[in-house]
């Protein structure tokens, strides 16, 4: 199905897909790490943006860091490809190594997890883009003002401050789970 892809899609390469999946992995947990949603935010389809949302609300609520220290990929793997009615989905397998604990935000002190040991997880992605998207082009504008974005960076309007409907343009990360 990856050659079908190709062939719809020809300005796609499978080096430069797995570069923006290892980027948005990496975005992704620090995001996490530093309570800020706008670091992935753009990069998110709508449902995974809310459970991102909501666990970094937990983590504030319970006065927690959740700390990724080492964080390194080691391998990613496109594991199926399926070309929709709608739409382009690829799943993807990503092995990374890296340290996983939480810290108490006043103290800093340690309350769970191992802050000495690297750990490799398997982290199940899946990615989706819209069959007959929009083109990025050299520069693009804000469909809400009208201003240049630079749509690499949050996505965010830096004038009018809406957020830029990636989705319409590029590929996005729609679920994410991992595993030890």
């Amino acid at each position: 199905m990856l050659e079908e892809l190709q062939k719809l899609e020809p300005s796609f390469t499978e080096s430069m897909f797995k570069t923006k999946v290892d980027n948005i992995f990496i975005s992704l947990l620090n995001a996490i790490m530093f309570q800020d949603i706008e670091r992935v935010s753009s990069s998110l389809g709508e449902n995974l943006r809310e459970e991102i949302t909501a666990k970094i609300e937990t983590l504030k609520s319970s006065n927690e860091i959740q700390m990724y220290d080492e964080l390194n990929v080691k391998h990613t793997e496109i594991t199926r490809v399926q070309i929709l009615e709608d739409c382009y989905q690829i799943q993807v397998t990503l092995t990374s190594r890296y340290m996983d604990y939480r810290l108490d935000n006043q103290t800093k002190k340690l309350k769970s997890g191992d802050n000495s040991r690297r750990v490799e997880k398997q982290n199940y992605l899946v990615f989706e883009e819209k069959r007959n998207h929009k083109s990025l082009g050299d520069s693009i504008k804000c469909p809400y003002c009208g201003a240049p974005i630079d749509y690499n960076k949050t996505g965010i309007c830096e004038y009018c401050k809406q957020q830029m409907p990636k989705e319409d343009y590029d590929w996005v990360l729609v679920s994410w789970r991992e595993t030890l």
